[in-house]
């Protein structure tokens, strides 16, 4: 595309915001009697530009619209504002599905896969798949000599994969957003990196996991410091909760830990919520790229909500409990 100033990117940006499916839509969906039932909801609502679901193929609409999404950042993203890191986020993300496809001999791991980011998906599969990454972006490419060399040393777990390419993937869009200078993005990054850290903590306490474990899987680049951490690894819930009620996502983690039955649905719902409300404020900023940083992450968490609400409807989940589970509103 010729013209890619932000005004010009802001200004295709406010007629894509009408994709949005509005409150009336998400009640139909929560309401639906059967997949059937909110798969037409989604149909009438143009969701995956008019792709069609064979015998409930909900799956099919959802990955058309994220490809349609995926599409419009890339094509409209000013050069060098920061704005492929989101994009980028989806190479590592293929990168994790193609490794642990190779390694389990899965011939098409394609139902795995997120849209193509920044790297060329072909050249993705073959480089992984050839187990040569020199074409690859140098950090994916070290992670991915990293995890062979794991392997080959008889480290044969999953989580080696997870957190080695989540390491590089978050030092990766944090550098490119750093470079592009646009406050909104690199708090984002920067707070996506706290949430993984934190969702990582919760987790290796509930599991009776040692700290050296979490301080394996602890990713640099957020705001609050391993030390926090390993000073309150061995702590109750409730001074836990005290600890981080000072930092940025102080009531979130609060409320983590406050022993309620649904606390850690409530965590990851108030996660979304914030990392949206990062970008709303300036969304009418036709001048800065929040515009259009926030209708991508608008648009993905309103299919990330979608798809749950889905799953939830197929397994017969009580229609308060989908409600507790749904996101703020962007549109």
């Amino acid at each position: 595309m010729a013209n890619k100033s932000p005004v010009y990117s802001n200004a295709r940006v406010r007629v894509m915001e009408n994709t949005f499916l509005n409150q009336e839509k998400f009640n139909r969906l929560v309401y639906s009697e059967s997949v059937d039932e909110a798969v037409r909801v989604l149909i009438e609502s143009n969701y995956g530009g008019g792709a069609i679901a064979e015998n409930g193929d909900y799956e099919k609409i959802l990955r058309a619209e994220e490809d349609k999404v995926s599409a419009f950042m890339a094509e409209s993203m000013p050069d060098g504002c920061g704005l492929e890191s989101f994009l980028m986020k989806q190479d590592y993300h293929n990168a994790k599905a193609l490794t642990k496809a190779k390694y389990m001999r899965i011939d098409d791991a394609d139902f795995m896969l997120a849209p193509q980011g920044v790297v060329d998906l072909a050249l993705l599969k073959e480089c992984v798949n050839s187990d040569t990454y020199t074409r690859l972006p140098a950090l994916m490419a070290k992670a991915l000599s990293d995890i062979d060399l794991a392997r080959a040393n008889g480290d044969k777990s999953p989580r080696t994969i997870d957190v080695t390419l989540d390491k590089a993937c978050y030092a990766d869009v944090l550098a490119v957003a750093k470079k592009g200078k646009q406050k909104t993005v690199i708090r984002y990054w920067t707070a996506c990196v706290d949430f993984a850290n934190i969702t990582t903590f919760i987790r290796s306490r509930r599991e009776g996991e040692e700290l050296r474990s979490f301080r394996k899987a602890y990713v640099d680049g957020g705001e609050i410091p391993l030390s926090a951490y390993e000073s309150a690894y061995e702590a109750s819930d409730e001074a836990v909760g005290e600890k981080f009620r000072y930092t940025s996502y102080g009531k979130i983690v609060y409320e983590a830990f406050s022993g309620e039955a649904n606390a850690m649905v409530a965590f990851e719902r108030a996660q979304d919520n914030y990392l949206l409300d990062i970008f709303k404020r300036d969304r009418t900023d036709i001048f800065s790229t929040s515009p259009l940083a926030g209708f991508y992450v608008a648009k993905k968490q309103e299919i990330k909500v979608v798809r749950m609400i889905l799953i939830c409807i197929k397994n017969r989940v009580d229609t308060a409990q989908i409600k507790a589970r749904l996101r703020d509103y962007y549109a």
